[in-house]
């Protein structure tokens, strides 16, 4: 970035502090604040320690120093300007998730794309933090980064004196993270009998999720994973044959792949169990089994890891039995009212797949756990620029989230067309660029573009400006 862009871009961001109506965050006065400046970028260099006693003399620090970005702590200090963080006495802190498009497991393929994917993990996660852990809509705020996601601060005065750990604990739960099946459940409890001859095994009590026990109709991830249980039942009950076959396949493969033990067998051994198949697709499971010597399980085991077990006729059975439920009102009854599975393995892998897609699918830990469990983290500004787009970091009602469009409603730049230069080479992402329902196309050498679409790749670093 060069000083004629830099200096395009301060004046630009400059007007917009001049005239905007700034939001503070709550308690200002007690945050640290940070800045990174036009001047010195591309290197990142963090200028922090700063404090603020009031409205007046933040907003002018802002319009007279004009950042390229601005952040504040989340925590509350006693001397939040104090030179080491020792000194500034830490008084507590909300609690704070970032929810980042990049740390996505799903590939997008625009930043729209990206931005729509961020956004549904993000309604998610606000319900896990209103139904699951009971916080009021007024102690939460939701915050478009200006980037790439989406910021939530808890501002509950019970989590304000949380330590790390205590908040590692929450983005476990949200995350999903250690879930197990078993522990979900209570497992079923048999009582035998003798029978003449023989003795009898009878059902007792059958399986049940463990938080129907406690509240009718289950609370938290019990009842998450009820309502994921019914939908996915009636869902996969209406889907034609073949497609509800291949869902079923699918569900089958990805639990049985997570799983699988076979560490133990030789390498030798999967490799002519492998060889065997490859060479004969028709070859059973036993006479494998007796070739190898070692048990018929095992090697199944063996080729599901290897994509070399057909699970077409388990699919069909296993599909036919969850039909025969879905269709049954008692069954579906039984199962929402009661929490009550059957001990099939086939709910085993639905109870699986209903935590891989509930769970908060974000960042290392399935969030971006640094933040959530840094009480020291300085976060973005609501109502600043974001210098890396150009775009408003935009704070959020409830209401105001669902509806939010942030290519559209997060743009504060003109239609003014300026002109630009882009930076080779010319990355793939910074050829197109989608903003305010336009789509604008970049080529090499000199571009003319709406003001908005150009700031964006000038704070991005792929233009200079013309």
């Amino acid at each position: 970035m060069n000083f004629r862009t830099k200096q395009y871009l301060r004046k630009r961001f400059g007007d917009y502090y001049l005239t905007a109506n700034l939001t503070l965050p709550t308690d200002f006065s007690r945050r640290e604040w940070g800045f990174i400046f036009f001047d010195e970028l591309p290197e990142v260099v963090m200028r922090r320690h700063k404090a603020f006693s009031s409205e007046g003399e933040a907003h002018e620090y802002l319009r007279s120093m004009v950042p390229a970005h601005v952040y504040h702590s989340a925590a509350y200090y006693q001397f939040p300007g104090a030179a080491t963080m020792k000194e500034k006495k830490w008084e507590g802190a909300d609690l704070i998730f970032d929810l980042d498009a990049d740390h996505l497991p799903q590939k997008a393929r625009s930043y729209a794309e990206m931005l729509a994917n961020v956004k549904a993990e993000t309604a998610k996660l606000l319900e896990f933090l209103l139904d699951d852990f009971g916080f009021s809509e007024n102690n939460i705020s939701i915050v478009f980064s200006g980037g790439r996601g989406y910021h939530i601060h808890v501002r509950d005065p019970k989590v304000m004196p949380l330590e790390s750990a205590e908040r590692r604990e929450i983005v476990d739960y949200v995350s999903g993270t250690g879930l197990a099946v078993d522990f979900l459940f209570k497992p079923a409890e048999h009582k035998v009998y003798d029978a003449g001859k023989f003795r009898k095994k009878e059902l007792e009590s059958p399986r049940k999720i463990s938080s129907f026990d406690v509240v009718p109709g289950g609370f938290g991830w019990g009842k998450r994973i009820c309502r994921y249980i019914i939908s996915f039942l009636k869902e996969i009950s209406n889907n034609d044959e073949t497609n509800a076959v291949n869902d079923i396949i699918n569900l089958i493969k990805n639990y049985k792949f997570n799983t699988l033990s076979i560490d133990k067998v030789p390498e030798n051994i999967k490799t002519h169990i492998i060889d065997l198949k490859n060479e004969n697709r028709k070859i059973g499971l036993q006479k494998i089994a007796e070739e190898v010597g070692i048990s018929g399980d095992t090697v199944r085991n063996i080729l599901i890891a290897n994509d070399l077990w057909d699970f077409r006729p388990e699919a069909s059975a296993k599909l036919k039995d969850l039909k025969e439920i879905a269709r049954n009102p008692e069954a579906l009854e039984m199962i929402e009212a009661k929490g009550i599975i059957g001990d099939s393995y086939i709910f085993n892998a639905i109870v699986q797949k209903a935590i891989e897609e509930n769970s908060i699918n974000i960042g290392s830990a399935h969030t971006d756990e640094p933040v959530t469990a840094d009480v020291k983290r300085l976060i973005r500004m609501p109502s600043s620029l974001h210098g890396g787009s150009g775009m408003r970091v935009v704070p959020l009602t409830m209401g105001g989230f669902e509806k939010f469009e942030p290519l559209n409603d997060a743009i504060v730049f003109s239609e003014k067309e300026i002109q630009i230069k882009d930076i080779p080479p010319l990355k793939p992402q910074n050829s197109r660029v989608e903003m305010k329902g336009k789509s604008f196309t970049v080529a090499e050498g000199i571009n003319t573009l709406p003001e908005y679409a150009a700031m964006y790749l000038m704070c991005r670093g792929a233009a200079e400006y013309a």
